[in-house]
């Protein structure tokens, strides 16, 4: 940008002119013989983008990302009958967004591996409440929780319980992968 100064007669002038490099320039210039010349005004228009920022931290895990369900000792758990269900406490987790989110939980197979046995994961039911309305855990994925956005959501638990028969699960150590899925709706 230039400034010049110019003068005519005594009284000063002041011309301001923009000179442009590229496609777009905008000049503005003062030509006033007034003590108090009016202002030359460009007016810009600035923008940004600000992005979707979503994070979910997750603890309490048994190791590293892992989860171990619990299992029956004897077979007095089963009692008179041949299934038992039995809990788990999961995984806690947190949310810190700029924008309305949901966290969702879904199996990433429709049985454990592992075993000769194909043990289904609806054998596994969550909640987010020990004492709640258990779901049956799937490969289609479930809201466990949604909000506005957050500076930080409060500490979300899953619990857990799970399902065994005693005349279907073979003797073995069963895996299955769990998802947790932060979503921006």
């Amino acid at each position: 940008m230039q400034a010049k100064l110019v003068v005519r007669g005594g009284a000063v002038a002041v011309a301001i002119a923009a000179s442009a490099l590229r496609a777009g320039a905008q000049t503005c210039s003062i030509s006033s013989t007034a003590a108090s010349p009016p202002p030359c005004t460009i007016t810009s228009t600035h923008s940004l983008t600000m992005p979707s920022l979503l994070a979910l931290t997750m603890a309490g895990f048994t190791s590293g990302t892992s989860v171990t369900l619990a299992a029956p000792t004897s077979v007095a758990d089963f009692g008179s009958g041949s299934t038992v269900q039995i809990p788990t406490t999961g995984p806690t987790f947190t949310v810190k967004s700029n924008r309305p989110y949901k966290v969702q939980i879904s199996a990433a197979a429709a049985a454990f591996s592992g075993t000769t046995y194909a043990k289904p994961a609806s054998d596994v039911s969550w909640s987010t409440s020990a004492a709640g309305t258990f779901a049956a855990l799937s490969t289609t994925a479930a809201d466990v929780d949604a909000q506005n956005a957050s500076a930080g959501s409060a500490s979300v638990g899953l619990f857990y319980k799970t399902n065994y028969d005693f005349l279907q699960d073979v003797p073995g150590t069963y895996t299955l992968d769990v998802k947790f899925t932060l979503v921006a709706p």
